[in-house]
């Protein structure tokens, strides 16, 4: 009797790759001295992260196993793929990061332009989606530039 399921190959690796991240966070964690005034100690933040991250990469790798065994059949697929659509995934975080770097545009300009672009790209310029995101790219734009440099008092490129 042939198999009526697929094995979710890529979620099983991130869900390791995670847990091969969080246990080496665990492994650094011990080198961390003890603190003088923390009763909980300097080390226990990173420690209890790793821990929630294997967690949740247990349920996650778990849980699309038993999903892929109950619910998708092998013939049929859940989505199309879009190598170019994942290319502009890539592409547009990658000039949004050299822009500010090179200091060609100041992060309020780049932060709107990031998110109207990569916005108008995946969303194929659908009408509704680019009004939407006319209106939030330079919320998050400007008021990102005013709440990291006069809240957080954070250097951002100017």
């Amino acid at each position: 009797m042939p198999l009526n399921y697929r094995i979710p190959y890529l979620d099983i690796i991130i869900s390791l790759s995670l847990i091969g991240l969080a246990t080496a966070v665990l492994i650094a964690a011990k080198d961390i001295p003890p603190p003088f005034f923390d009763p909980i100690g300097s080390a226990a933040f990173p420690k209890y992260t790793a821990y929630l991250i294997i967690f949740l990469a247990l349920v996650i790798g778990i849980r699309s196993f038993l999903l892929s065994r109950l619910l998708a059949p092998r013939s049929k697929r859940g989505f199309k793929p879009e190598p170019l659509l994942a290319a502009y995934t890539v592409v547009v975080p990658s000039l949004y990061v050299l822009c500010m770097n090179l200091e060609w545009a100041s992060f309020r300009i780049a932060t709107t332009l990031f998110i109207f672009a990569l916005a108008g790209l995946l969303s194929r310029f659908d009408k509704r989606v680019l009004i939407v995101s006319a209106i939030i790219a330079p919320v998050f734009g400007f008021g990102g530039q005013y709440l990291l440099t006069e809240v957080f008092y954070m250097d951002l490129p100017q």
